[in-house]
Parts: C-alpha cells; sequence; structure tokens
C-alpha cells in the first residue's frame, strides 16, 4: 500500500497524482510523495525533501538542470534514507526531470512549472478582540489548477487595504494588526523563522484584531517574474466577544420568566454588558405557535429594559442578540420553547448519588422536564411542593419556588423525597397571590439511602519493618457505609490492601493510609494509616504479675517503634508475630509458656499458665531480641500461688459447745522483692458469739495453710479471710485472696434414721437414701446400721453434733432392738462435696424374724447447757426374705410391648445382664420391668439394692422373634358342620412361644373366601396354641392362613392351608364323559386289571380303565387284578382297589381366578369350575356331545383374553376354552364372564335342561409402581419361603465377589446369603436388600432387593412357538411333535417368581394321546403328542394345595390332505401350514420309500406299491409330525 506524509507540513501544499507504472505492482518501500510539482523562480531556490519509509538508497536525477537531487545525511555506505530536491529550471515554462532512488528502484517526478494564481487559505473569516492570533496561508495553483507542493522560501508581501465595502464599519487600517511568529507562542516552520530574520514574508503570517470593524488583507509575490499574477486578497471582520446568558436553548412553562444577560470578554475577564445598549439589542423572531395555539398572541414577551422574556402560550421563539449599526455579525441567539410539564427529576450534589452519609452537607435540586425529556428552566414563580423528612434531614436553606435545599443528612435509614410541580403565580401580582394552579400536579419520589460514616478500624497500625514483603497481615474492619466497599492504599511500597479488607506490608519504611470507598458512593470513605518502622525500644508494661496456679498469666511486652525521627514520635507495634524473640525463665518449674496472640493492638505475646508444684514460686522472665545493629531486651519479676481454699468450703453447722476446724489453704505468698506488705486478716462476724484462734505452723515458715479453730459460744454467723501484698513498684496490681465461710451455732430441730446400705458386688446405694423412706425393709439374717443425722430449722446438717446424747427404744424388740453394749459411733464423712459431716451409726440386732418394729431415737444434751425442745426420731423396719427369682428359665417375644416384672425383695433392683443390648432394663414404682430389644440369650442377674446378700439371684432369659407359625386343621368340613382349627407360634428354636404374646402378636387367621366362618375360642389345647372354630357355610373350597405382625409391624404368613366345604366327597363328572381311571402298586412287573363297575346304567368302563358316564348317579368302579393258583387251579385275587364315580349335571359354573388383583403386564389362568371343588374341567372338559366356552370382558381396554397356548400361535377354539389366560393391559376394574352353552341341550347334561351357564368377576388391574425421576428400573428378586436361588452376575471369574444382607439391627432378614452367592429364603415374608461387592480396581458396590412372598398361583407356557404360512394359528398340537411345558409362579399381583419350593405334580384324564415325562429342570415337562384326539392335563403343587392349573391339549394332523386309501400310481400333494422361523419349509420323507415316494421339497407323493407307509414332515431342530397312509 502506498501512503503519504510531508517531511515539513507547514511549508505548502502538496500536489498527489496516481503512478501507473509496473514499479508498484510489488512491494517496495514508498516514498513520502509521487511526484512534485515545484514553482519556477529566478532569486530563490526552492527546496522539497523526498523521504523513504525505510532503506538505504542512492539518489539521481534524470534532468539536474531541471531539478536537483541532493542526499540528506548520507551515511557511510554514501546512501541515504532522504534526499533534497531543488528547483534549478531557468526557463519560464514546465518541466520535468525524473528522480530514482537506487536499491529497490523507486522513482519521483520532479516538475517545475509557472505559478498561474495564489490564493488566501485560512479557518475562519472573523475575529474576536483579544482572542489568539489567527494563522494565513497561500496556496499557490498552476495553469491547470494543480496545487504546488510547496512555497518554501518564496517571498511575499502581506499589506492591509482600505475595504470599500466596509458597510459602516471603522477604518480598516487600524482594525487589524500582521504579527511576526517572533512575537507569538507559534512555532513556525524553519524557513519562515530565516526569512524573518530578514525581513521578508513567505507564504504564511499571523494576523490579531485591533478593534471592531472590518479589515481587508492582501498578498503579492515579490518575485518579478510573477508580477502579472494577481494577488490574493481576504476581507476579515472584527468583533467584540460577546456572549448571552444563557445561551443555550431554554424551555420555559407558561407564565414563567427569564432574565437574559449580555456579556463580553475583555482582559481575559467575562464582564456584563448594560441593556439595553447603544450598539446591541435583543429581538424575538421567528414566533411558532403550538398545535393549540392563539394566533392573536405572541408564544413570548420581551422587555426591553430588563431583557426578561415571559412565555405566554406554547410554541418556540427565537431570542437574537443583533447590533444596531451591522446587519450581519454571527451574534449569538437562543431558541426558546414554551412547553407542558412532563416529570420531574432529582439531583444531588456532591456525588450525584442517593446513597448519603449522616453528618455530611448535601444541595438537592428537582428539576422538571417536558414530555421529550428536555429540562425546563424553573423560574422563581413555579411552586415545587418538596417533602423532606424531618427525622433523617436538616433543611438548611430552600430556595423560593421549592426546587433547591441544601440539608444535613443527621440519622441512618431509607426515607422517601417526595416532590410535586402544583403551581405558576404571576409575577406581576406576586403581592395579590395570583396563583395559576396545574390541572394535574407533576409529581415523582426519589430513594434515599443514609449510612452512618465510613470508620477503619483500627485507625493506626504500626509493624516492625521485615526484608520480605508481605511478611504482616491484618483485616482491617470497616464500619458504616452500605457494607460494599472498594480498597485502595497510597505506598504501595509500605503496604497495600485486597478487596476484602486484608492489609499486607511491603518492603519499605514509611507510611500508607488505606482508604475504604463506598461503592454505592465513592465521595463517602473511610481511612486510617499504616506504619513500617524498625522497632526502637522493649518494655513491660504494668500488669498483674502473681497468679494462682491454673490461671493464666498475661505479660503484656511492648515493642515501640519511632515514626518521626524530628519529632522523636514512638508507637507501639501492632504486630509482633516474626518476632525472633528469645525468653529465658530463671526458674522453670513455675510457669509454663502459652502462645501467645501476637497481633492485638497493645501487644501481649507472652501468655504463661501457672504450673507452681514446688515451694520456689517466683521467677524472672527476660526477652531479648536482636537484629542487625537493633538489641533490645525487658525483664520482669512473677510469682505463683495456690488458690486459698477453705474447709468446709460452704457452711459450717455446729451445736452448742461444739466447735469446728477450718483450714484456710493457699494463698499468695509474701512479695519476694516486698515481704512486709504481706498481710492476712481473719475476721468473725460476732466476735463474742465465736471463738477464734490461729494454730499451727508459724507464719513465717508456711504461708500455704491458716488454720482456724472456731467455738461455738452463741449464735453467730459469718468468718471470713483476705490475704495478699500490697502495692507496690514491682508489683502494682497485687493478687488479693478473699474466703468466707459461714459458721452457724443453732440448735437442732430434726433427726433422720436411714439404714446403711453395702453391697459387696456392687459399688451402688439404695434408692431408699434419696427418698427418705421411714419404711424401709431389711434383711432378718443381717444386723442392719442406721445413720443419725442432725439437721437444723433449715435443713442443713450439722458438721458437729458431740455435744449431744441419744436414747433408742424399740417397740418389737423380739424382732430387733438396740444393745447397750453396742454404743453409737461418732464419725466424719464426706457429703458428696468435699466437706466432712457428723453422722452417728448405730448397729440393729436382728433375730430372724420377718415382720415390722418401729425404732425411735431421742435428743439430749451432753453438758450443761439450756435444755433442748424435744427432738426424736422414727424409723420402721421391714424384715424380709432375700430376693428369689421363679422360675429361672424364661422365654419372651421380642416386641416393645412385652416386659418382665420383678417384684420380690425389698422392691430396689440393680438387673444386671451378661450381654448388653438384648433386653433393656428399667425401674418403675419399686419394680424391675425387663424389656426385650433384640434376639438372643442371655442371663440376668438381680441385685437387690436395699438388702446385704451374699449372691445375686439370677435368671436365664431367651429373647426370640417369630420364626414361622403354623395352621393345623383338618382339610374338609360338612356343609353346616363345624371344625376347630390351631395356631401356633414358633420362635428361632423353632419353639412354641406362650399364648400371653399372641395379643401383641395380633394373631388373626384368615379364609381365603366367604364359604367358612372363623371364630376364636378361648380355650385352647395349652398354654402355647390358640383355638379357631371353623364353620362351612357354602360349598367350595378356600384355604386358612395365620398372619401375625412382628415389632416392626411386618405381616408374616403361614402356610395356606386348604380346606374343602361339601356335602359328601366322592368324584364327580358329567353324563357322557370320558375320563380314564390309572393304578398303582399290585403285582410287580404289573399285571393286566380288571375293571367293573357297580352300576353299568351310571356309567360304564373298559378294559384300559376309561370311565363313560352314562346317567346321573353313583356307583363304583372296582379294578382288581387276577391271578390262577399253580395248586388248585382256581382264579385268585391278587390286588384290588376301589374308586367312587359320581354322575351328575351342572348346576351353576364359577369362574376360578387365583387372583382379582393384577398389575398391569403380567398374566395369569383362569377356568371353569363346577360348584363344588370336585367338579374340576376333569369333570366336564371333555364331555360328548361337547360344551363350548365363551369369554368377555366389560372393558376391552383393561384386560387381554387369549386361549391356552397361543404363546405357541395355537388359537384353539371355544370347545376347547374351558381353559384361558388373561393379560392385564391397563389399569381399570373390568368385569370377566364366561357362558358355558351345550351343543345338545336334550342331554341334559345342565341341571332343568338348561341350554346354558354362566360366570361373572370383577378384576382389578393396577398399574406396576415406576421411578419416574429418575427414570430407571426399580426391579428386584422374587421368592417363594423356603426356597433358594445361586446369584450368578456378569463379574463372576472376572473379578472377586462378595455378598451380605443390608438390613438394619431392628428388622429380621427373610434371606439368608453365603460367600458363594447361594440365597436361601425362611418361612417369613418380607423383603430384604443384598448387597453385591465387587473387587476391582475402580471398586463397585451394588444393592439388589429380595422378596418373599407366598405362592398365589401358577401358570403353565409351552414352547417352541410353532410358525405358519400366513400366520395363521393352530386349532390344536400338531401329531407327532415333542413341546416343552414350563410352570411359572406368581404372587398375589401377578409377579413372577425366580426362585420357589414347588413341589410339581400332574395328571390326565387319559393316557393314549400323549406322554409326557420330566423335563430339564423341576419347573418344565416333555408332551409328545402321538395320537389324535383331546387330552385334559391337570399340574398342581404338592406343597400347596389349592394352587393348580388345567390345560386342554387337543392333538390334530398337520399334513394334509386326509387320504383313507390310495392306488398305486397315484399322486398326492401332501402340504402343511407349518414353516420355520425363517419362513422356509421343512423336508418330506416317508417311512418306505418303496411304497411311497415323496419329494423331500414339495411333498408330491407317488403310490408305488401297497402297503402302509407313514409320511413325515420335519422342521430340523423344531418339530416333526406325521400321517399314516395306506395304499391298495
Amino acid at each position: 500500500p502506498l501512503y503519504f506524509s510531508l517531511n515539513k507540513p507547514r511549508s505548502g501544499s502538496i500536489l498527489f497524482s496516481r503512478l501507473a507504472s509496473p514499479l508498484f505492482m510489488t512491494y517496495s518501500p514508498p516514498l513520502n510523495i509521487p511526484k512534485v510539482l515545484l514553482p519556477f523562480t529566478r532569486s530563490t531556490r526552492i527546496n522539497f525533501t523526498l523521504e523513504a519509509s525505510e532503506g538505504c538508497y542512492r539518489w539521481s536525477s534524470t534532468r539536474p538542470e531541471v531539478a536537483s537531487i541532493e542526499p540528506a545525511d548520507q551515511d557511510e555506505r554514501q546512501c541515504s534514507q532522504k534526499a533534497v530536491v531543488q528547483a534549478r529550471s531557468s526557463q519560464p515554462t514546465r518541466l520535468t526531470s525524473i528522480i530514482f532512488a537506487e536499491d529497490i528502484l523507486l522513482r519521483c517526478d520532479a516538475i517545475v512549472d509557472i505559478i498561474h494564481g495564489i490564493q488566501i487559505v485560512s479557518t475562519t473569516r472573523e475575529l474576536y478582540l483579544e482572542d489568539s492570533p489567527l494563522k494565513l496561508k497561500i496556496q499557490a495553483l498552476d495553469s491547470e489548477g494543480n496545487t504546488f507542493s510547496t512555497l518554501a522560501g518564496l517571498a511575499f508581501d502581506w499589506t492591509i487595504v482600505k475595504d470599500t465595502e466596509a458597510d459602516g464599519f471603522s477604518d480598516s487600517h487600524n482594525a487589524l494588526r500582521i504579527l511576526k511568529f517572533l512575537e507569538s507562542t507559534y512555532i513556525p516552520p524553519s524557513y519562515i523563522s530565516e526569512m524573518e530574520k530578514v525581513a521578508k514574508q513567505g507564504d504564511t503570517v499571523l494576523v490579531s484584531g485591533m478593534k471592531t470593524g472590518s479589515s481587508k488583507l492582501k498578498a503579492r509575490i515579490q518575485e518579478s517574474v510573477y508580477k502579472n499574477v494577481h494577488p490574493a486578497e481576504v476581507r476579515l471582520l472584527i468583533l467584540e466577544n460577546i456572549l448571552l446568558n444563557p445561551a443555550y436553548d431554554i424551555y420555559m412553562l407558561v407564565g414563567t420568566s427569564l432574565q437574559y444577560k449580555v456579556q463580553k470578554i475583555r482582559q481575559g475577564k467575562i464582564t456584563e454588558l448594560m441593556m439595553p445598549s447603544d450598539h446591541y439589542e435583543l429581538q424575538l423572531q421567528n414566533n411558532i405557535l403550538g398545535p393549540e395555539g392563539d394566533p392573536a398572541r405572541p408564544v413570548a414577551k420581551l422587555d426591553q429594559a430588563t431583557s426578561t422574556v415571559t412565555a405566554l402560550q406554547q410554541g418556540q421563539i427565537n431570542l437574537v442578540l443583533g447590533h444596531k449599526n451591522i446587519l450581519s455579525m454571527g451574534l449569538p441567539n437562543s431558541t426558546i420553547y414554551v412547553v407542558d410539564p412532563g416529570y420531574l427529576g432529582f439531583t444531588i450534589h456532591p456525588g450525584d448519588r442517593w446513597v448519603l452519609e449522616t453528618g455530611r452537607l448535601y444541595e438537592i435540586t428537582i428539576e422538571a422536564y417536558d414530555k421529550s425529556s428536555n429540562k425546563v428552566y424553573l423560574s422563581d414563580n413555579i411552586r415545587i411542593n418538596t417533602e423532606l423528612s424531618e427525622e433523617y434531614f436538616e433543611i438548611l436553606k430552600s430556595s423560593l419556588n421549592g426546587s433547591y435545599h441544601y440539608v444535613k443528612a443527621i440519622k441512618k435509614g431509607q426515607t422517601i423525597i417526595d416532590a410535586a410541580l402544583t403551581s405558576v403565580v404571576d409575577q406581576v401580582c406576586l403581592t395579590k397571590k395570583c396563583v395559576h394552579t396545574l390541572p394535574v400536579p407533576v409529581r415523582n419520589q426519589q430513594e434515599v439511602e443514609i449510612y452512618v460514616p465510613i470508620i477503619l478500624s483500627p485507625s493506626i497500625l504500626t509493624f516492625p519493618w521485615q526484608p520480605k514483603a508481605g511478611a504482616y497481615q491484618y483485616t482491617i474492619k470497616a464500619h458504616g457505609g452500605s457494607g460494599n466497599f472498594s480498597w485502595s492504599y497510597s505506598n504501595q511500597a509500605v503496604a497495600t490492601v485486597t478487596v476484602k479488607g486484608v492489609m499486607t506490608t511491603g518492603s519499605d519504611i514509611g507510611v500508607s493510609v488505606i482508604q475504604a470507598n463506598d461503592v454505592q458512593n465513592p465521595l463517602h470513605y473511610g481511612e486510617m494509616k499504616v506504619y513500617v518502622t524498625e522497632p526502637s525500644g522493649m518494655e513491660f508494661t504494668p500488669c498483674q504479675v502473681e497468679a494462682r496456679v491454673g490461671q493464666i498469666l498475661e505479660l503484656p511486652l511492648r515493642i515501640n517503634g519511632l515514626v518521626n525521627i524530628e519529632t522523636s514520635e514512638m508507637v507501639t507495634l501492632s504486630d509482633c508475630s516474626h518476632f525472633d524473640l528469645v525468653v529465658e525463665v530463671e526458674n522453670r518449674g513455675v510457669f509454663k509458656p502459652l502462645q501467645g496472640d501476637k497481633k492485638k493492638q497493645t501487644t501481649k505475646p507472652y501468655i504463661f499458665s501457672s504450673a507452681y508444684k514446688t515451694n520456689r514460686d517466683v521467677t524472672t522472665l527476660v526477652v531479648s531480641y536482636a537484629h542487625g545493629h537493633v538489641h533490645l531486651s525487658a525483664s520482669i519479676t512473677i510469682a505463683a500461688y495456690l488458690p486459698l481454699k477453705v474447709n468446709p468450703s460452704s457452711v459450717a453447722l455446729v451445736t452448742l459447745g461444739s466447735s469446728k476446724d477450718m483450714l484456710f489453704e493457699g494463698g499468695p505468698r509474701p512479695w519476694v522483692q516486698e515481704p512486709s506488705k504481706f498481710f492476712r486478716n481473719i475476721t468473725a462476724e460476732d466476735t463474742e458469739s465465736i471463738g477464734l484462734s490461729l494454730f499451727g505452723p508459724p507464719t513465717s515458715r508456711n504461708h500455704f495453710q491458716h488454720w482456724v479453730r472456731v467455738s461455738c459460744k452463741t449464735l453467730g454467723e459469718q468468718v471470713s479471710a483476705r490475704i495478699g501484698n500490697k502495692p507496690t513498684v514491682t508489683n502494682p496490681f497485687p493478687a488479693i485472696e478473699p474466703a468466707v465461710m459461714k459458721f452457724i451455732c443453732a440448735a437442732p430441730s430434726r433427726l433422720t434414721l436411714t439404714p446403711i446400705y453395702a453391697n459387696p458386688q456392687l459399688d451402688l446405694s439404695c434408692p431408699l437414701l434419696q427418698q427418705n423412706k421411714q419404711v424401709v425393709p431389711v434383711s432378718n439374717y443381717r444386723n442392719p446400721v442406721l445413720d443419725l443425722a442432725a439437721f437444723d430449722q433449715q435443713g442443713r446438717k450439722f458438721d458437729n453434733f458431740s455435744s449431744l446424747g441419744i436414747n433408742w427404744e424399740s417397740t418389737k424388740v423380739s424382732l430387733a432392738n438396740i444393745e447397750p453394749s453396742m454404743p453409737m459411733e461418732l464419725s466424719l464423712k464426706e457429703d458428696g462435696s468435699g466437706q466432712k459431716k457428723m453422722h452417728g451409726l448405730q448397729t440393729v440386732l436382728v433375730h430372724r424374724e420377718s415382720g415390722t418394729t418401729v425404732l425411735i431415737s431421742n435428743l439430749h444434751y451432753s453438758f450443761q447447757y439450756e435444755p433442748l425442745i424435744p427432738v426424736s426420731a422414727t424409723i420402721e423396719l421391714i424384715l424380709v426374705e432375700d430376693v428369689k427369682v421363679s422360675p429361672s428359665d424364661v422365654t419372651i417375644y421380642n416386641h416393645p410391648d412385652v416386659k418382665l416384672l420383678i417384684k420380690e425383695g425389698s422392691g430396689y433392683f440393680f438387673i444386671n445382664t451378661s450381654i448388653i443390648n438384648v433386653v433393656k432394663v428399667a425401674y418403675q414404682e419399686a419394680q424391675g420391668i425387663v424389656y426385650p430389644l433384640f434376639p438372643g440369650a442371655l442371663t440376668l442377674m438381680i441385685h437387690d439394692l436395699c438388702l446385704t446378700f451374699p449372691a445375686p439371684a439370677k435368671a436365664e432369659i431367651y429373647v426370640s422373634d417369630i420364626q414361622e407359625l403354623y395352621v393345623r386343621v383338618v382339610d374338609k368340613v360338612e356343609i353346616g358342620k363345624t371344625v376347630k382349627a390351631y395356631v401356633r407360634v414358633l420362635d428361632d428354636s423353632r419353639k412354641p412361644f406362650l399364648a400371653k404374646y399372641f395379643t401383641v402378636m395380633d394373631l388373626k387367621l384368615r379364609a381365603a373366601s366367604q364359604i367358612v366362618s372363623l371364630v376364636p375360642l378361648d380355650e385352647a389345647l395349652d398354654d402355647h396354641t390358640a383355638a379357631f372354630l371353623v364353620h362351612g357355610t357354602v360349598i367350595g373350597q378356600t384355604s386358612l392362613t395365620a398372619t401375625v405382625a412382628d415389632k416392626n409391624g411386618q405381616e408374616i404368613n403361614s402356610a395356606p392351608q386348604q380346606i374343602e366345604v361339601n356335602n359328601f366327597i366322592s368324584n364327580c363328572m358329567l353324563s357322557e364323559i370320558l375320563i380314564m381311571i390309572t393304578s398303582e402298586g399290585g403285582p410287580q412287573p404289573q399285571s393286566n386289571i380288571i375293571f367293573s363297575i357297580s352300576d353299568e346304567r351310571i356309567a360304564s368302563v373298559n378294559s384300559t380303565g376309561l370311565v363313560r358316564g352314562e346317567a346321573v348317579g353313583n356307583g363304583t368302579v372296582t379294578g382288581v387284578v387276577q391271578a390262577v393258583d399253580a395248586e388248585t387251579g382256581q382264579i385268585v385275587v391278587v390286588s384290588q382297589d376301589k374308586v367312587e364315580v359320581e354322575v351328575v349335571r351342572l348346576v351353576a359354573v364359577r369362574i376360578r381366578a387365583p387372583i382379582t388383583r393384577m398389575k398391569t403386564g403380567t398374566q395369569m389362568p383362569v377356568y371353569v369350575m363346577g360348584i363344588t371343588s370336585n367338579q374340576t374341567p376333569f369333570s366336564f372338559g371333555n364331555a360328548l356331545p361337547g360344551l363350548t366356552f365363551h369369554w368377555s370382558v366389560t372393558k376391552r381396554d383393561i384386560l387381554d383374553i387369549k386361549t391356552r397356548h397361543n404363546e405357541a400361535s395355537l388359537q384353539l377354539p371355544s370347545k376347547y376354552n374351558f381353559a384361558m389366560d388373561v393379560y392385564g393391559r391397563a389399569k381399570g376394574r373390568t368385569g370377566l364372564k364366561v357362558i358355558v352353552k351345550a351343543l345338545d341341550p336334550t342331554a341334559e347334561q345342565f341341571h332343568s335342561l338348561a341350554g346354558e351357564l354362566s360366570d361373572e368377576i370383577q378384576i382389578q388391574v393396577f398399574d406396576k409402581l415406576l421411578l419416574v425421576t429418575p427414570q430407571v428400573d426399580a426391579e428386584q428378586i422374587l421368592m417363594s419361603p423356603n426356597s433358594f436361588i445361586k446369584l450368578q452376575t456378569n463379574r463372576d471369574r472376572v473379578a472377586s465377589l462378595s455378598y451380605r444382607v443390608l438390613d438394619g439391627p431392628n428388622k429380621v432378614p427373610v434371606v439368608q446369603i453365603d460367600e458363594r452367592g447361594f440365597l436361601n429364603s425362611g418361612s417369613l415374608i418380607g423383603s430384604s436388600t443384598i448387597e453385591i461387592i465387587s473387587q476391582e480396581p475402580f471398586g463397585i458396590n451394588q444393592t439388589i432387593v429380595v422378596a418373599v412372598s407366598p405362592v398365589s398361583y401358577l401358570r403353565i407356557s409351552i414352547s417352541p412357538v410353532l410358525h405358519t404360512q400366513n400366520k395363521e394359528a393352530l386349532l390344536a398340537l400338531p401329531l407327532g411333535v415333542t413341546l416343552t411345558f414350563t410352570v411359572h409362579f406368581h404372587d398375589n399381583s401377578g409377579d413372577t417368581f425366580h426362585s420357589h419350593n414347588s413341589v410339581l405334580n400332574l395328571a390326565t384324564n387319559r393316557d393314549d394321546f400323549v406322554q409326557i415325562g420330566k423335563g430339564t429342570t423341576n419347573n418344565t415337562f416333555l408332551i409328545r403328542t402321538v395320537n389324535v384326539g383331546l387330552t385334559l392335563l391337570m399340574v398342581w403343587d404338592t406343597e400347596h394345595s389349592g394352587i393348580a392349573d388345567y390345560v386342554p391339549l387337543p392333538v390334530q394332523h398337520a399334513i394334509f390332505p386326509e387320504l383313507r386309501d390310495m392306488v398305486v400310481g397315484d399322486v398326492i400333494c401332501f402340504s402343511t401350514t407349518l414353516i420355520n422361523q425363517e419362513g422356509l419349509s421343512g423336508v418330506w420323507s416317508s417311512s418306505l420309500s418303496s411304497v411311497l415316494q415323496v419329494d423331500p421339497r414339495t411333498g408330491v407323493a407317488v403310490a408305488r406299491d401297497s402297503g402302509v407307509v407313514t409320511v413325515y414332515y420335519e422342521i430340523p431342530g423344531l418339530l416333526k409330525t406325521y400321517r399314516e397312509v395306506r395304499d391298495f
């Protein structure tokens, strides 16, 4: 890129041109100008400097005679970056020379031409008196109008000529003056300065105004060659510096006035020009009315006498200042807008923020604005009502119009300034109060926050100098203000501060001022000073030098620093934390140093704890400091003493004639430096009633113990002591220890007798000691000891009553008495507070008899004092046997409402257990109560606290939770009759609980249906059994389940016990139905069985045991095994058995649904039953003629009904649909209905020749619980009671796994798991959490919830899926296939069990159509279809009677067509709908290809010979079906 500049910008103009040279296509350092236009001269050489932006060049000119080039500032390489071009042409014509700069070739055209014309260039044509000079410059042009690059050095004549067009201005010769640059402060170009030195004028001059008027200035070229070039002229106006105040546009309200002022500037000062003036006048012009203005009236009027403008109506008008003699002079003017007020604004000074500070003065201004936000001039005749709270402001001054207020903030808080512009008052009738109220006053409010001034604490900080910056830090507290501050500092080298007010010292000595400015108003600030100086002195300030042992002695060490050398001002250093002080202690056993606070303002770096343990209680502490040339030290003497204690410590109470020895121990010792100041004062309140005497070692030897004997003469109180030293110079604050002891002389008013209980095993006292019982039990085997104590009228115990005598009496000497040979012993005992009280110990003699006696004690004085008021004490003793526990072995149920009571003995026990946390022991109303907590066995030891005995009583306690419960009842009850059901609850050892716990267990017996009623019985077989009366009400089958609730409220169920209500027991079947009777046992190998029936009119039986019902009635089928006796030849019966057969008509049907509430997404089987439990699908499922079963639901979107085996793509016809599968689809309640129709109503299969029977039940489907937030699956393992499962994870054999149950201590887990992952469930029902820990580098713990629930029903599914062409459903099982039947177990909500303990059993109504065998697992079995026909299958759980399922197994041919006979040579196309999962057909084959040849792919067969052949169709790995064909 090209850029242009001039090294001499003031020397002239530059001619610019664009060069189209190829040189500029690539980058090269540019010259400052590509073309130079220089004027032709003869007398003067015109120079111009060329300069490249970079590089060093050799310069040359193609025509030196036109323009020469000379290098400037040439270096040693004979090159330069710039050169001077000089015009040298001698011909007055246009000539050009090319200037080259050689290194990278640069070019510049130097043109020399004749000047064609000149002109004067200026920034203005008007000058103001006393204003700065105006610079004028000449610009020269060639004939084409191009500007010459420079006129430097060319001489001009500048003259002031007369202005013929002055138009009234004064003479031009004295109005303007031409100045030299030397006479001004302007810096001229160098060539101008050189020309002025030789009295020449160049192309630039300065002019200044002398007086007002007009002047013309002319300039011409002195060069003779240019004598024909016309001079250049310029006309200048010289004006006074006139100002109009206000000079800006004004916005006024109607009725307001504004006085204008005319001012002028003379000699740097503004002076007012009196108006009206001889030369100037004000005029209103350009009257523009508002939208609704009155044309007859102006917008405003002007009073010339006062220069006052008054607004009359809305609009705008111009105020012009004009000269009376000059028409146009550009004098100032102003526009006046008359507007309506729009809103009010508020301003405050200083600060311009509405966050104020108490104590400060502020100027509050209310400003008015129009609707366009233009500020309105507020004249004195407007009225603004301003409300300033006197609580927060003190108003010092206010303006007349209410727009200005000078106030002082006086209180912290928040307030509101309310202002309203209400009216305008006429100026001419102020005395008449002509007030024009605004129709709608203009109002506004301003919220103000006032804070107290900001104060920084501390105000001064002084720190010792450290060479390292940042050695000291201190958090400066700022109080007041808004609480949000910005921190600053004045000297960074001395101290800085963070935004949180943390000060840090620098590396220099000096002072730094720290300021905290309020962020909400920076005008508000607080400041403090930080001094950094060298330490110059050290001393301990006067302080306490004596300390009690255990107390802390603070020794304030003051380190001073010099802050002002001239004034020698000293200050105390604020922080000595970095001082390396050396501390020396004379005796180290007296005090131990503690960490002191070295950052306090009053520096206390040394804190000592008195550890005085020897007689040497005084020591000297010396602290020294040395750093460089500074050496400081200070010493102090300190002492320690034991606290002054008195024994007794609180109150001493004695009887008349007794005394008390008091020991005052400890206190200050004589001050080592002034021992004469030591004193000890012991005084009594009444010296006549109390005798005082000091005794013990001399005080000079021992100042630790002060013995005082106080004797009781008469009534008196108060003994006090004060021990210490008087103030000295070295001990200005001596420690004085006072001690006060209350000494009372009184007569006894009450005696107490309490037995002394001593337990050899336990350090425990009898509760009777605290309860003050007057009737107390004692052992009749051991002599008790009574404790006698004396009390005064206020209940205080006597310290000494040795002046009293005691007389004893007993009401039953045969039980207990006091022997004179066993006198009362007086002893002093601690009362628990460290004070010794006198006790009288009297032994009572007992005689091993039980009963009650009363002992009486009476008082009298042993010395000659005034007689006592009779005082006695009695105690009633109950002599009892020792405590015993029976039975000694007991089991209790673990429940908070169960408790074991201990009532024998004295009733006050301490019960100890061999194991903690199994039971809880409580005491209530003289009873011991044992509450169970957790299962376990323990030994209970019962200590009688109020009887002395050699050993505690023991009892073995077994606390147990409920392990299981069971119901015992017969399985049949005749309708209308009753049987008894018995329930037992077993503990953890499988022993029955006592029946008394059944209430807290909430034992209940429930029936699954209402066909029986249950009534609890009061009588039972024993103490461990609950009995219930079961009454059969409706024929049918149900189950009984016992439930209890454990202490956590978790319900535990027993295994269901099946019970059937019937009128008689028999095998039921419909007429015209087939059922096969099977046999077990008999001779082995089994011989042929001969079947017969008692009444062939009822039913018939064939040789295979297939029974066919013929008519309604009962019969007996007998099966016998016969053999021939080898000796006699007679036929004998080897084995036989009988079975009852009943042929009935169906009276009604009912739907057998195992549950009536199921989750969405679950399924359950339902089937049709008769009116009794014997009328199962075996009774009518294969009736001839057949029955049809039609199912429906009332709401289709809630339940789906599908035929059995639908999962294998079978769709059974209605004649097989006595059993169906029900699927829960959506939440809701719906009815499930079945209609059973007879194909031939005349066959009398239904009661009363009914054509159909029906039943309907209600089923509730509820949503499965899902987590919405977070959206995760909450799954669990479902197990039946007493089952197990092996857990397998994806980390098996990869990581080390461990398992454990996470249930808490208050919950009994329902499962157990071992280290191999075998999960076992017990008999309890509930849920537990299993934690699986995977030991991996990253570690992982996961939990699984395991639920244990009883099995509610089972369901049968079939596999594999049978695929057909076009997805056509099969109507029966194909002949010859082998299928797997899987039994699934579900709980009462439809969830599938993962583990169970069920034992499956199965039966069919006949065994000639299918073959059944066990599968690979316990819950699977295999079925192979071998013949065409219908078989009914029943599967049930032998462990849980009543849990069963029935399914039809119809078998049909799957190969078509059905051909009875074929002729040799016939061609037949066999087909089937069965295909594999991918939609491919199977393989066809023949058992004898010589008889029937079959194409394996298409199934086309050709009969080749006669015979019987079997055609096979096989889908490899899935199924193989067949059909028999006969050829003729």
